[in-house]
């Protein structure tokens, strides 16, 4: 709904708007610059295309743009774009929305200007406001990207498209479809799991690690190669793409694109909140973004990149990247703590320990170690275990419970302790679906070796399955 006149229209009229100019058109319909002459203001009016609504498919696409009608009709806030009216004709379906004076996001990445810090954690902050607003109010949007997304003339940021939105007791959308844009896509989407504002927010991450990079954290040349990554690997950390980036930003980022939804930032508020505390040097963002603050708005700057080096010679390459200065801490206890965080939530374990250990680099204590992590796992039961593993008299490395104790083995070839290290090892690249994998692997594993062969196979990155190899020996 940009105000960027294209080609003159074909029509004149619809209901009682008048039709000024065609502003956009995609594959499934036109959006027209119009004025309603009753009282009197611009809108931008968007219909469906004429050929596509003889098509057959003339209800199920009224169905969806009354759909967008009604979850952006519920929704009155200065980073939505306004709805104020529906309606059909003989030829078409149309709904009459605010017209925005300026650019879509897409476009301005697409012209490989990536915003600045300041600017884009403004605008991701209106996005947290409007998509928090939208999920109080019983709204999914389930489409969050940058062709969705407006920025106006005034630098305020502005939601679009409900198209394909979930409205609580709306029967307009189909339960276990794929609804989605493949590149934008939470894990729920590509499995048809239903799906909450949890969703909204991992694709709005992507937005975020967009703009921070000029690169996606999943692309692939095919929607199978996209699905692979968003369900099996980890992105890489937004400041090894770009290295004028703060640290901190990192951790946030990694957690809101975990592949479990318990794992990550429950609701917008939250996942504003963790980067204002990353970036505290700065003041905090204001609820509503920088734009909603009028002209005292706060402006995050960015935090100068301190360099790291590696951990001393003798001590050993952590997991073989370059870490702040950990040389107290044995390189084993901290693999050893990375194993137990990472079966309760997966691979962005590794970056946790590191951060929490750097905090306490000069001196090491275990404790304080595992309560600096414990709140990241989302689960009471997995806290629980987190902590109890590492708990005075526990061996650690291990759980408390039948895991830990000599048991009768349930697989033919191996123990139940060998198993379960074994799926230890592979959660920091798996996550918890590790233990379920390493169980299944067992059943027909005739030794340790071929257990961790069969599951070094399934790590699809091969960094990662090299790494796993050479933690079990192989």
């Amino acid at each position: 709904m940009t105000a960027a006149a294209m080609d003159p229209p074909r029509i004149t009229h619809l209901g009682k708007y008048r039709i000024e100019a065609m502003l956009g058109a995609g594959a499934m319909g036109v959006v027209y610059r119009a004025f309603d002459p009753h009282i009197e203001r611009h809108v931008a009016l968007k219909t469906i295309r004429h050929e596509l609504f003889e098509s057959g498919e003339r209800e199920s696409l009224m169905a969806r743009l009354r759909n967008e009608a009604q979850a952006a009709g519920r929704l009155t806030h200065p980073n939505i774009v306004g709805v104020y009216d529906y309606g059909e004709t003989l030829h078409t379906a149309y709904i009459a929305m605010e017209l925005v004076s300026g650019q879509g996001l897409k476009q301005l990445l697409d012209a490989g200007r990536p915003p600045e810090l300041a600017t884009a954690l403004d605008w991701f902050a209106q996005l947290l406001a409007a998509l928090g607003f939208a999920h109080e109010h019983g709204v999914v949007h389930r489409d969050i990207k940058p062709a969705n997304l407006l920025v106006s003339a005034q630098g305020r940021l502005k939601v679009a498209d409900f198209g394909v939105a979930h409205v609580e007791s709306s029967t307009l959308t189909l339960a276990g479809a794929m609804i989605g844009t493949p590149c934008y896509m939470s894990p729920e989407q590509f499995t048809g799991e239903p799906v909450d504002g949890r969703s909204d927010l991992f694709s709005a991450a992507i937005v975020l690690y967009q703009m921070l990079t000029g690169c996606r954290p999943f692309a692939g040349a095919s929607q199978a190669e996209v699905m692979r990554q968003v369900m099996h690997e980890t992105p890489r950390m937004p400041s090894a793409c770009n290295p004028a980036l703060p640290p901190a930003l990192d951790d946030v980022l990694i957690r809101a694109l975990s592949r479990l939804p318990a794992a990550r930032f429950q609701t917008a508020d939250a996942l504003r909140q963790a980067l204002a505390d990353a970036l505290h040097d700065a003041q905090p963002l204001p609820p509503g973004g920088a734009a909603a603050a009028g002209d005292d708005r706060t402006i995050l700057e960015a935090q100068p990149v301190k360099a790291t080096g590696p951990l001393a010679s003798g001590t050993g390459s952590w997991r073989g990247e370059s870490l702040p200065s950990l040389t107290m801490w044995p390189a084993v206890m901290l693999a050893s703590v990375e194993t137990q965080l990472a079966a309760q939530i997966g691979p962005v374990a590794r970056l946790l320990v590191r951060r929490a250990a750097a905090r306490a680099a000069n001196a090491p204590d275990l404790p304080a170690l595992v309560a600096l992590l414990a709140p990241h796992v989302p689960s009471d039961k997995g806290r629980a275990q987190f902590v109890a593993a590492f708990a005075e008299g526990s061996r650690a490395g291990t759980t408390h419970g039948a895991a830990s104790s000599p048991q009768t083995s349930r697989f033919p070839w191996l123990g139940a302790e060998e198993v379960h290290a074994a799926a230890l090892k592979l959660a920091v690249y798996l996550g918890p679906i590790a233990h379920i994998v390493a169980k299944r692997e067992a059943s027909s594993a005739t030794s340790l070796r071929a257990l961790h062969e069969r599951l070094a196979a399934t790590i699809s990155n091969e960094r990662d399955r090299a790494r796993f190899e050479r933690d079990v020996g192989l």
